[in-house]
């Protein structure tokens, strides 16, 4: 069984549209009300998450109470927004549209643009995915017919409605009419599809004011005013038993983040952060990551777990494979204690690490490039601690979000939070510092690391450079070495070390130096 929702969501999406995570870019939002999806400059997905609004749990324009029917809703919702988007990503080609597009009434283009795609997305979902497909068609009748008893209730849209009644016969053979056409449409042909969107735009008939809530609309509304309340859909078969364990996972999941979200909140009552949560995840943004900076993950696992932290009797006989690099790196510095010969087992004692990581507004401009040195640095902490070490990930801005708990596993909802890392907000250095001493403080651990990605900006505080200070020497007092990555010279004195980020091959060369000698001063 997959630990998190995100990850059967993940799962489902790639295995509907048969294409690489790489390519997408999928987002689950808890403060998002529907789905929406953004072409360009790769396709990207926000999907609403289940949130609470005033004791109620609310999803794509729905409120219910928190009770069990209720959530199995909720998850035939986001089930069919996952279905729904995937079929986008398998059929959908934004670029056909966009030069026709220009000039015209945006939100009419884009109503139309939605009109012909998803016909083209049901049809693919009814030819590959039936089980699915004869599910999400139920969802659409309910929510015809709640949208119908609106608008009968609406005096002056009914009166509308009794002189429209003469055409609505005329109007829904023509929308066959174009259904068919878009559908012998082939999928190359541009220009045909350009000429059916040119019918399209220029019809006051064709399109509807009905919005599927599971479905990305340009015109969905920004703020709800009449939540559809405690709605019930029903459903079968293979879809009806992912929708159970969604729910299943979801209330899991939820439990396991509020203990997690409790644990951090007892220690943060003094500080400025406006709220703790966890990182968003972005699946596809981690594995470009990964594969942009393979080599230097590779090469700062390998040596930080090559290099030992404690020491033993005697020194390591000079036996085993010969590791050029250390070898090196060793007469460079001649430091005897640099390990050159590959053993089978390395002398480590237990560390604790904290990686914490400066999102705030003012790392924009760097912030792609320290990215890559920070998925490198988390690789590297599972990499070492991974048999007998904890660590944790972490980012701030004016909040506090959890990467990576100490006591979670590395994962992919975890690598994918690396991947969701935005950059937004002000910068609390000094409460991050407090924060993950705190954090760290907790465990009988020797050796302890802080190792704090920032520029050094610390932005939405007073005396912000004297609270950062006396942070750092209250860690220090505790015996926990705080490493600062970024930071230009000047107020860096006060770190147990320090180096400028360089671009990733320097900064990762000084990093692993810079780790063998506090290694070798605390042997």
């Amino acid at each position: 069984m997959k630990e998190n929702i995100q990850e059967i969501a993940h799962q489902i999406f790639f295995e509907i549209c048969e294409k690489k995570p790489m390519n997408f870019d999928l987002f689950f939002i808890d403060q998002l009300s529907f789905p929406k999806i953004d072409y360009e400059p790769r396709m990207t997905v926000y999907f609403p998450m289940p949130r609470q609004v005033q004791g109620m749990q609310v999803i794509q324009g729905n409120a219910f109470i928190d009770t069990e029917i209720p959530q199995e809703t909720i998850f035939t919702l986001f089930f069919a927004a996952v279905c729904h988007a995937a079929g986008h990503a398998k059929v959908t080609d934004f670029k056909k549209y966009k030069d026709w597009m220009k000039g015209k009434n945006k939100k009419r283009a884009f109503e139309t643009f939605e009109f012909i795609e998803d016909i083209r997305v049901n049809d693919f979902l009814k030819n590959n995915f039936p089980e699915y497909y004869s599910e999400i068609i139920k969802i659409d009748k309910f929510f015809n017919i709640i949208n119908e008893k609106k608008d009968s209730e609406d005096k002056k849209k009914q009166s509308k409605k009794i002189f429209s009644n003469k055409f609505v016969g005329h109007i829904k053979e023509f929308r066959e009419e174009i259904k068919e056409k878009i559908l012998n449409i082939d999928s190359e042909d541009k220009e045909k599809f350009i000429e059916i969107a040119n019918i399209i735009y220029e019809s006051s008939n064709i399109l509807t004011d009905q919005r599927l809530p599971y479905a990305d609309h340009f015109a969905h509304p920004k703020r709800i005013e009449n939540w559809n309340k405690n709605i019930i859909i029903k459903t079968e078969g293979t879809y009806q038993k992912v929708v159970e364990n969604l729910r299943d996972i979801w209330i899991d999941q939820l439990k396991r983040r509020e203990k997690v979200k409790k644990k951090y909140g007892g220690i943060t009552e003094d500080l400025e952060f406006d709220k703790i949560d966890f990182a968003p995840e972005n699946i596809g943004e981690y594995l470009r990551l990964k594969n942009a900076t393979h080599m230097f993950l590779k090469k700062m696992s390998s040596q930080i777990k090559m290099t030992p932290n404690v020491m033993d009797e005697g020194m390591v006989e000079d036996e085993g494979m010969l590791n050029m690099q250390l070898a090196i790196q060793r007469v460079a510095a001649q430091n005897n204690r640099i390990q050159v010969f590959e053993q089978d087992d390395y002398r480590r004692v237990e560390e604790e690490w904290a990686i914490v990581v400066d999102t705030s507004s003012s790392m924009r401009l760097k912030f792609d490039e320290m990215k890559k040195f920070a998925i490198c640095l988390g690789e590297a902490a599972n990499e070492v601690n991974s048999k007998n070490g904890k660590w944790g990930f972490f980012t701030f801005n004016n909040n506090f979000s959890i990467v990576k708990d100490h006591y979670e596993k590395f994962d992919q909802s975890s690598k994918s939070r690396i991947g969701g890392i935005e950059v937004k907000g002000l910068s609390f250095i000094a409460d991050a510092i407090k924060l993950c001493s705190r954090i760290l403080e907790r465990e009988n651990v020797e050796r302890r690391y802080i190792f704090l990605i920032t520029d050094g900006q610390a932005l939405g505080t007073l005396d912000a450079d004297k609270k950062m200070i006396e942070a750092v020497q209250d860690a220090k007092r505790k015996g926990i070495s705080v490493v600062v990555i970024g930071m230009p010279q000047g107020i860096t004195k006060i770190f147990t070390m320090s180096m400028p980020y360089e671009g990733l091959k320097k900064t990762v060369a000084k990093f692993l130096n810079a780790y063998m000698i506090l290694a070798g001063d605390e042997l």
